[in-house]
């Protein structure tokens, strides 16, 4: 025998962490479908998604409307930005007066003649306002007229939402170009400071009394493969920038504003070759000096992006967002981990920057999947929010099938834990593992948690055990408990994985293990 030790981990307010092998017990190397933020104290699997519906066709012809730009109304509807139908280019604009149990309905005045262009659709004076064609810009009145050229542009090759400013006037972004429309909809291109003609905006977001806008290089959203990003800081009234920001390597694909603070995710050569078949999503954080890393999520290979779609959507980074709660929530498709067979390793899904509140420290993690995205046709093309309902637009490059959260309490997703790798404190000891627990709240019908384990330089899990017992608390191995097999001996590191379905809780995770100690003889 050699010395016992006993690990607990009990928290997991910390989310992701930046290395597996981070010694924080609150951190997980990857936190997949649950909500760290409510309980710091537990693993809170969230509900599945079901197919959206309309009252004017099946929900498997919803997907020929390509309905995508999801936003929430003043009015209280949800709103999405489609096509008149299938085959057709030009926008239709499609509505939910219930978004939670009712059905997508078509407004019959919202239909356009110019080519529908997505990334930019925003409601400002009981109006959505949009681009369309190559060089419009175009708006309809909710329960009125739709309007193909409120005003034009020049030439149209990429796009950014849309921002209020503290001036109470839109502004809308195209390529390198601010427009502002004012409050007689009157529309005034190219009216900020000169951005260089080799940025594009990508993302934008109100900064106190400012606009904070971010760019990266390139020509379109998709040919941004190295470079420099800039955040440009303009009072919306001045003919100079009042702050310049280099943002660091890497394209920036999302900017907001979190508690006061700029928060920028950068794609770091995850879609390009320079990123020596790796590279990373980098969230970093700015309220005045240099931009600082607080997350990283470093992939194991390069992706690809969608040049099919017009204006040219990275599909690994949608430019779509949402802020709610102080937390920023986006689209990303990183794969990381051990594997790098086939796309069911990326994780995709919903990703949220934040914390629980002013004590608590900043946490990344996959806060949201869908389970009905195909590994095959692996994107998501848009997603959007109404209260605590996610609706996702995804299934292929320019599909548009519809899904949101689950009206009932059904949690078919698997929801994913990976610890930590725990080397006993001395990665060159040998180790053997005694037994492992899992806690939970109260096991609910139907509900099931499995724990599995590698150990070193596995790629795979195996599995010791799956509780499935009714109002059960806890589960205890110590042997592999569907063939009888001895638990792992003689590793170094360990690392398990905790899966949750039927709406399973988990409350902790410990183990004990015998270090044996060194082998010097061993290789």
């Amino acid at each position: 025998m050699g010395i016992p030790i006993e690990t607990k981990i009990n928290r997991f307010d910390g989310g992701m962490s930046d290395d597996p092998r981070q010694p924080s017990l609150n951190m997980g190397s990857l936190v997949k479908h649950f909500d760290v933020f409510s309980n710091p104290f537990r693993l809170t699997p969230y509900r599945s998604t079901e197919a959206d519906t309309s009252t004017s066709v099946s929900s498997t012809d919803l997907e020929q409307y390509t309905v995508q730009d999801f936003q929430l109304g003043l009015d209280g509807k949800l709103y999405g930005l489609g096509r008149v139908s299938s085959g057709s280019v030009f926008p239709k604009i499609f509505s939910k007066a219930d978004p939670t149990t009712g059905n997508w309905t078509v407004e019959a005045t919202a239909e356009g003649t110019g080519a529908l262009i997505r990334g930019c659709f925003i409601e400002w004076q009981s109006t959505w306002w949009m681009f369309s064609g190559t060089t419009n810009v175009s708006r309809w009145v909710i329960g009125g007229t739709f309007t193909n050229a409120q005003g034009t542009v020049a030439t149209i090759t990429s796009v950014a939402q849309g921002v209020i400013g503290q001036d109470n006037n839109l502004y809308i972004f195209y390529n390198n170009k601010v427009v502002r429309v004012n409050s007689s909809s009157t529309v005034s291109d190219n009216v900020a400071p000169a951005i260089p003609s080799d940025m594009r905006i990508t993302s934008v977001c109100r900064y106190g009394t400012y606009l904070a806008i971010g760019c990266a290089y390139g020509t379109s959203n998709i040919t941004i493969p190295s470079g420099r990003s800039q955040v440009f800081i303009w009072d919306m009234t001045s003919t100079t920038f009042t702050d310049i920001i280099d943002w660091g390597e890497g394209a920036l694909r999302i900017l907001d504003n979190v508690e006061g603070r700029l928060v920028g995710v950068t794609d770091k050569y995850l879609t390009s070759t320079l990123g020596l078949t790796r590279g990373s999503m980098v969230v970093k954080m700015w309220a005045g000096g240099i931009p600082q890393v607080v997350k990283e999520v470093v992939a194991n290979q390069t992706v690809t992006a969608d040049a099919t779609a017009f204006p040219n959507t990275v599909t690994r980074f949608p430019r779509s967002k949402v802020v709610k709660n102080n937390k920023l929530y986006w689209v990303a498709s990183v794969p990381f981990g051990l594997s790098t067979s086939t796309e069911s390793t990326y994780h995709l899904g919903i990703w949220v920057f934040g914390r629980k509140n002013i004590n608590s420290d900043f946490t990344i993690a996959v806060d949201y999947v869908e389970e009905a995205v195909s590994t095959s046709n692996f994107f998501i093309n848009s997603f959007g929010a109404a209260g605590d309902y996610w609706f996702i637009s995804h299934s292929a490059i320019s599909a548009g099938k519809v899904t949101k959260t689950d009206d009932a309490a059904n949690y078919t997703i698997t929801s994913i834990y990976d610890t930590q790798i725990f080397n006993g404190g001395d990665a060159a000891s040998y180790k053997d593992l005694i037994d492992v627990t899992v806690t939970t709240v109260f096991m609910p019908t139907a509900g099931q948690i499995v724990i599995a384990y590698r150990t070193d330089a596995q790629t795979s899990y195996t599995t010791i055990f799956t509780n499935t017992v009714d109002n059960s608390i806890s589960h205890t191995a110590n042997n592999i408990e569907s063939s009888g097999a001895a638990l792992p001996k003689y590793y170094k590191e360990l690392q398990f994985r905790v899966q949750s379905t039927g709406g399973a809780e988990v409350t902790g995770i410990s183990f004990r293990e015998d270090i044996i100690g060194r082998k010097y003889n061993a290789t």
